[in-house]
């Protein structure tokens, strides 16, 4: 992570903006009977991973001097669980709780950090996670959507892209629920 922002830094000049979204298919056993080797491998990639993109995000722009926008992206399942995914449910939850830390230690610097929580996007991930589990769209969107439909990436793209933005410049520490209502129920 520290060579990619160096990278992006070699590249660009500076770094103003950082996405930091990582996610494996959530596990699918109850919490007396969790995979330990996959939660291990869930928790590297989704909770640790975001955690050192920050940090070295974090250290860029503290160097430049003149703030930034970072956007974790987080899921439902951070504010929602689901039953027999607890490796993926302790990660989302972790990347609330880091939002809300690196805002804290970071808005005298200027530098916002937020997070997007999506519902159910249309993507691979889901779709693996359909065939998983024995779901059609048909039957499982109503369940995740009031709006009775699967998100597009696009969707998630510009809840980030308004984050990222100046018309989000006093937005901090906050989450932005992308799902079609799925955590107001």
């Amino acid at each position: 992570m520290r060579a990619l922002v160096e990278e992006t830094v070699n590249v660009f000049g500076r770094l103003d903006i950082a996405v930091n979204n990582a996610a494996l298919t959530p596990d699918d056993k109850p919490a007396a009977e969790f995979d330990e080797t996959y939660w291990d491998k869930l928790i590297a990639i989704d909770l640790k991973g975001t955690a050192l993109c920050m940090k070295y995000e974090l250290q860029q722009m503290i160097k430049q001097g003149d703030g930034g926008s970072i956007i974790n992206i987080s899921s439902v399942s951070g504010f929602r669980p689901q039953p027999n995914n607890i490796a993926y449910v302790a990660a989302k939850h972790g990347v609330v709780g880091m939002t809300k830390v690196a805002a804290m230690e970071n808005g005298d610097k200027n530098i916002r950090v937020n997070t997007v929580a999506p519902g159910a996007i249309d993507t691979p991930m889901l779709r693996g996670a359909l065939d998983q589990f024995g779901y059609t769209e048909e039957e499982y969107a109503p369940q995740l959507s009031l709006l009775g439909r699967f998100g597009q990436a696009e969707e998630i793209a510009q809840a980030t892209l308004w984050l990222a933005s100046d018309q989000a410049s006093y937005i901090t520490g906050t989450t932005i629920h992308a799902d079609a209502g799925y955590t107001s129920r």
